[in-house]
């Protein structure tokens, strides 16, 4: 039966929507750790076992497949929008959220996961020789929707509308569908305009009077008011108000810099990006991956004789960002930068012949889901084939002994700056010149360091005498209990064994992590 795989299809494309809408809310909530999938997918799949067990208890009598399927939608889309209004408390990194939220995501997916074995049952044939062909081909409608439901949602909706309103959308989506399933044709055209108008005039009101689920979440990481919040298939970043030192930038709920330049000031801690320039005579090409807040690719912007700077950024909303704040809004318009928006290690790979001076990494913390990506051994190997001679690669490890030791399992030469690694194939010695060229390096059209940071106690001052940490003297001072261990793609191990752990107890338990920081 035809309308049996067009449900089948239906439920599998809102069923995965709602996952991967969740999945985003759970990942903000957590910081970006790696388990928040885990999390949603051990749930969801808990819920959908007792849901089928009841669509399948459902089908004894042979009922009434397309009203019990259309009054079950209607359920499910009252459930999405019940556990809309409590997703912001669900969502927060304590115990007993963890607890709501693994109850709210099982119940989502089970009240729609009750569908599944009705809809199998109603579409498989009376005829023995053709029931195999029938419930295969609404099982193969359930996989098509459940296939298309992430990519429209992941790929399209968040890049038009916010994560609370997609998962508010798959709400009315299921109630909509419930209630024409149930009409079965028979309404008048005014009375569906009219339904479907009070639904969606439902949704629409629905979600102007409940909060958004991020912002709600973000409140409660900083005290400062938020003043921007950008949401994309990408991610979501948002700023907060900060203080003299500027206003604070999180990308996933994670600290990610702030928008200050000023050198007087460093609040931002630039001198780990001038330290790069003390080590290459002559950086003119600069490849800088993730512009974050724009800070440090300003700074670069300034140091003399740079030609070009690559910047390569996977998320559009740190550009709009860039654009808001005077302080580094120029670097949009400066004629030597080009930014690409892509993926830094696709972008790489995709431009052997690309060779640079400097590659500037100020990498997001180690402990984050998939930044294994710009951390490994394959990924430094990669990029160290884009360092013309003499180069020089430097990235936040952000405390991180791994990452010491995978940039000394790549590089020839490696050399510690408070949580910067700075690597390359030719020996890292300060430049005979430094002080001149630290003097030189200028931000909006003046000198960076001002004189007074050039004397004792000054910025420039402390750059310029410091002794530079090698990186084998660093893994020195790990812990015997952790050893150092060499980050690849397969294991993973900053996001997993040596990540963050989590502040929720039971999942402490659960996915046990033991950090390796300085």
């Amino acid at each position: 039966m035809h309308l049996a795989r067009i449900v089948s299809f239906a439920v599998g494309f809102l069923s995965l929507a709602q996952e991967i809408v969740w999945v985003r809310l759970v990942g903000f909530g957590h910081n970006g750790r790696p388990f928040a999938f885990a999390i949603v997918l051990a749930a969801f799949l808990a819920g959908i076992a007792p849901g089928a067990l009841v669509g399948r208890r459902l089908c004894r009598g042979r009922p009434d497949h397309r009203r019990v399927i259309a009054m079950t939608l209607v359920v499910a889309g009252l459930i999405d929008c019940a556990a809309l209004a409590i997703a912001p408390l669900a969502v927060l990194p304590v115990d007993w959220s963890v607890i709501l939220l693994c109850v709210l995501v099982a119940a989502c997916a089970g009240a729609k996961g009750v569908v599944f074995p009705l809809v199998h049952d109603w579409g498989a044939t009376t005829d023995d020789a053709r029931i195999g062909r029938s419930v295969s081909a609404v099982y193969l409608a359930n996989v098509l929707g459940a296939t298309l439901g992430p990519v429209a949602v992941g790929f399209v909706l968040l890049d038009l509308f916010t994560a609370t309103h997609v998962f508010g959308l798959v709400g009315v989506a299921t109630m909509t569908a419930g209630w024409l399933l149930g009409r079965g044709g028979r309404f008048l055209p005014r009375e569906t305009v009219a339904i479907a108008a009070g639904i969606v005039g439902f949704g629409f009101v629905a979600l102007r009077l409940l909060p958004d689920v991020p912002t709600f979440v973000a409140a409660r990481v900083d005290a400062q008011p938020i003043i921007a919040m950008h949401q994309n298939r990408h991610g979501i970043v948002h700023v907060t108000a900060g203080d003299a030192g500027g206003p604070y930038t999180y990308g996933g709920n994670v600290y990610d810099g702030r928008i200050n330049v000023d050198m007087t000031l460093n609040s931002n801690a630039l001198d780990r990006a001038y330290a790069a320039l003390l080590f290459h005579e002559r950086p003119r090409r600069v490849l800088v991956v993730g512009l974050a807040t724009g800070a440090w690719a300003q700074v670069i912007a300034g140091f003399p004789g740079v030609e070009s700077i690559d910047i390569v950024e996977i998320n559009p909303a740190y550009v709009d960002l860039v654009r808001q704040h005077p302080q580094v809004a120029s670097l949009l318009d400066d004629p030597r930068v080009a930014i690409h928006y892509d993926d830094g290690r696709r972008w790489l790979r995709a431009r052997p012949e690309r060779k640079y001076d400097v590659v500037f990494q100020n990498t997001t913390f180690h402990w984050r889901a998939n930044i294994t990506a710009l951390l490994s051994r394959e990924y430094l190997t990669e990029a160290r084939t884009h360092l013309a001679p003499g180069g020089v690669m430097t990235m936040n490890t952000t405390g991180s002994f791994d990452v010491y030791a995978t940039a000394m399992a790549v590089f020839g030469h490696v050399v510690r700056y408070r949580n910067f690694v700075y690597m390359s194939d030719a020996p890292l010695v300060q430049r005979p010149d430094a002080a001149a060229a630290l003097r030189a390096s200028t931000l909006a059209g003046a000198p960076a360091f001002p004189g007074a940071l050039f004397e004792p106690g000054g910025i420039a001052a402390g750059l310029l005498g410091h002794r530079f940490q090698s990186g084998a003297d660093h893994l020195r001072e790990a812990p015997a209990a952790t050893p150092p261990t060499v980050v690849t793609d397969l294991n993973a191990v900053v996001e997993f064994r040596h990540g963050m752990p989590s502040p929720v107890k039971v999942l402490r338990v659960l996915v046990p992590a033991t950090p390796n920081t300085q």
